[in-house]
């Protein structure tokens, strides 16, 4: 990922800006406020060296590169994980209940300790603290107002911030089609099948896992990530040319560019062919449909079903239910063409102990047994993660002939496991080894 912009406005508050979106960060006497959100944002946070205490949630607005509700899911499991403070949430009662309620969907959800099942925790009170702003909240000499679509901040009966003042502002959609107008469009027919990475981060780090999978007409992108016309800009890839879009599950650093992509079918007319598993497909509606009333317009929907082959043309996509967090499920895949065989594994906990214990062999290295080449999550630090440490990919790259990478971790020049490198194209053609 490329750096975002970090813009002094005032001596009080900053505005952090990348690719045509922003957020801006006023220095109060109760802490650092943050108006808004945006993809990635609990990375470009750290990035500065800020920490907020509240947040203002504005209305609900999409444009090309992304919305200003996606990114609150980390600022949270960033708190979960390395301790944090307890977040004032202030807004409109509409849209602190939105935020609420699409928190509540997704991240309470974990292992129980012995990794074998899903459980419901209560971090969300942990963390997220709800205050209505009907059309003022105060807390000390800080009062924060949102009121006709303005959000204004005052200390001391002093104005600190008007959004109106700040924010002249400008969708990034024209300089988003500017941009694609610089980008070649690929027709071209493959014959073998080809993989290329674009992000294998996290959502705490590096651009998140992410990878297109082309053969013949087909180029499909898995769990698009956000700032979807940068990102694939960056690789030379035209937005246009994906003809297929596959999500693995609901956490949001895999499904941050849904609704830049959603916003782009709308625009364009031309409807998103969206690959998913129908639980995950019914979670993507009752979240985004608040902001997309028409949403199930603009999709054709081609269900993936666990154990039941998909086909497109000659390019077959298997896939299974993997051994994660989310009790709608997430996906492993098994790509295959031209005679060869793409696996993914998605996010899941590998791990030949449980293995032996949940009895399923759909989770079991055999299921990788005729692919070429696998993409699986890595985890280096944290052997009781909810992903898969590294020592466990070792033994499934044991047991199975063809050749394992890891992905979704941060890149480590000395990796002790191979890694898939960013922006290099696997081809699976005869000279494959």
């Amino acid at each position: 990922m490329t750096r975002s912009c970090l813009i002094e406005l005032t001596d009080r508050i900053h505005r952090i800006e990348y690719c045509g979106m922003h957020v801006d960060l006023v220095r109060t006497s109760n802490g650092t406020v943050r108006i808004g959100s945006m993809p990635d944002i609990a990375k470009f946070l750290t990035e500065h060296g800020f920490r907020e205490e509240t947040v203002v949630v504005p209305d609900w607005e999409v444009s090309l590169a992304g919305d200003n509700r996606t990114g609150e899911e980390f600022i949270l499991w960033q708190a979960q994980i390395r301790g944090g403070v307890l977040k004032e949430y202030v807004g409109q009662e509409f849209n602190i209940n939105q935020v609420n309620s699409h928190l509540e969907r997704i991240f309470p959800y974990f292992f129980d300790e012995k990794c074998l099942s899903i459980v419901r925790k209560k971090w969300l009170r942990n963390w997220f603290s709800p205050n209505i702003a009907d059309p003022c909240y105060s807390h000390g000499d800080v009062q924060i107002c949102c009121d006709n679509g303005n959000i204004t901040i005052y200390e001391g009966g002093s104005t600190v911030y008007d959004r109106k003042q700040f924010d002249s502002y400008e969708s990034p959609d024209d300089k988003i089609e500017s941009l694609l107008t610089s980008i070649p469009r690929d027709g071209v027919h493959r014959d073998c099948l080809e993989v290329l990475p674009i992000g294998c981060g996290n959502g705490v780090s590096g651009t998140v896992a992410n990878t297109i999978v082309r053969f013949g007409e087909y180029v499909i992108w898995i769990d698009p990530c956000g700032y979807p016309a940068h990102t694939l800009a960056r690789h030379n890839i035209h937005w246009d040319d994906i003809t297929h879009f596959l999500f693995t599950h609901n956490h949001e650093d895999h499904v941050q560019g849904f609704t830049a992509c959603m916003y782009r079918a709308r625009m364009t007319g031309r409807k998103l062919n969206l690959l998913v598993a129908d639980n995950v497909f019914k979670v993507l509606i009752d979240l985004y449909t608040p902001l997309f009333p028409d949403l199930k317009d603009h999709i054709n929907m081609l269900p993936l079903l666990p154990g039941n082959p998909l086909q497109l043309g000659s390019l077959q996509i298997d896939s299974r239910w993997n051994h994660h967090i989310l009790p709608y499920g997430t996906l492993g895949l098994r790509i295959s063409a031209g005679g060869r065989s793409f696996g993914y594994s998605g996010d899941t906990k590998y791990d030949e102990t449980i293995n032996r214990i949940l009895k399923r062999k759909e989770l079991t290295a055999e299921w990788f047994a005729t692919c070429d080449l696998v993409f699986h999550e890595i985890e280096f630090d944290n052997a009781k993660s909810v992903h898969t440490h590294w020592k466990q990919v070792e033994s499934l790259q044991q047991n199975i002939s063809g050749k394992v990478l890891g992905y979704h971790t941060p890149f480590l020049e000395n990796s002790p496991f191979p890694l898939a490198q960013e922006g290099v194209l696997y081809v699976l053609d005869g000279a494959w080894n």
